[in-house]
């Protein structure tokens, strides 16, 4: 056991952590952490979600607990306990059985089986709860976000991922487009990908590139869906069949709005769209788009092709403007992440 007193900030920032070690396997379910401390206020467990339809956080982090050490616990948890029983018991029934003295969680539970309901069977428990409204709000908002645009706006959640030079470009004028960023960015690229059910690109990149569009980490076993914007066949030779069930391959044409319609109503819950430049252009223009993930590589590319090409505003007032952005680097590379909805 950790001997140091730890902050409820603290708390609720190691809970976002653990949320995150979920996020490949946790679809349609929201990525969700948890922290338990005893009533010195020292940490004695944590957990997080692992896979859909495996324990919830809250239950991973009790595993190995013993009834004394939960007495006058303090239970911090990033996404309100679930009160029904879906392919687990409810985590808020389970807790309200438990000695804990006190509930913080992050965020309501926008599932209407939920919304308010977990908050209240602590209550009647006789369990202090209460909602959390500290500085880390958009943090915990962030970990779950493709969650909260399903349940909240009924719809997928749309990511677009882009690696350009310095200057903007996605290829060269002939086309050429590989390797703009080097090894470290590629390799977190395999795992943002993970964080989404498909990865979505348009015809000419599936025919220039022939890209896998796979997930390849060791360490993450996941089938990820394609998507391919055509409506032209495509060759059984691409890698992208060679890789994955046929099934898991759907091309689509049209509106994309109606496209986006029909891959949530075949279950998908989010998407990462990966190129080209039309395709990006098109997102964009629409305002299609919840979240970029930019890799910038130091590199000038000159006359080429720019993801956002075919974009036109009349004034800065209505062009999209970057929220909430967080900057890392990987190699050479620059990767910045931020929202545009």
């Amino acid at each position: 056991m950790d001997e140091q007193i730890v902050t409820l900030d603290q708390a609720m920032q190691m809970a976002i952590d653990e949320a995150y070690k979920g996020a490949a396997q946790v679809s349609p379910n929201p990525k969700v952490g948890c922290v338990i401390l005893n009533s010195k206020g020292q940490l004695i467990s944590k957990g997080h979600h692992k896979k859909f339809g495996g324990p919830h956080a809250e239950i991973e982090a009790l595993q190995n607990l013993k009834h004394e050490d939960l007495i006058e616990a303090h239970v911090i948890v990033t996404l309100e306990p679930c009160a029904h029983q879906g392919k687990t018991p409810s985590c808020a029934k389970k807790l309200a059985s438990l000695p804990i003295k006190k509930v913080t969680y992050g965020l309501m539970d926008p599932n209407p089986l939920v919304a308010g309901q977990g908050h209240q069977i602590l209550s009647d428990a006789g369990i202090e709860v209460e909602i959390y409204r500290g500085d880390l709000t958009e943090a915990l908002e962030n970990v779950c976000e493709e969650f909260l645009v399903n349940f909240r706006e009924k719809r997928i959640f749309v990511a677009m991922k882009v690696a350009q030079s310095i200057d903007g470009q996605v290829a060269l004028s002939n086309g050429v487009s590989q390797w703009i960023t080097g090894p470290e960015s590629r390799m977190h690229v395999q795992k943002i990908r993970s964080y989404y059910d498909a990865v979505l690109v348009g015809y000419e990149t599936i025919i220039k590139d022939n890209p896998s569009l796979n997930i390849r980490l060791a360490d993450i076993n996941k089938e990820n869906w394609a998507v391919i914007l055509t409506n032209q066949k495509l060759s059984e030779d691409l890698k992208v069949f060679q890789v994955r069930p046929h099934e898991k391959v759907l091309t689509v044409s049209g509106d994309l709005k109606l496209v986006l319609q029909s891959l949530y109503d075949k279950g998908l819950r989010s998407i990462l769209v990966e190129g080209g430049a039309f395709t990006f252009s098109e997102f964009l223009r629409q305002g299609l788009v919840d979240r970029m993930h930019v890799f910038t590589a130091p590199v000038i590319m000159g006359q080429g092709k720019s993801w956002s090409q075919s974009l036109s505003y009349p004034n800065l007032e209505i062009a999209p403007r970057a929220k909430k952005i967080d900057t890392q680097v990987f190699g050479p590379d620059i990767y910045t992440s931020f929202k545009l909805k």
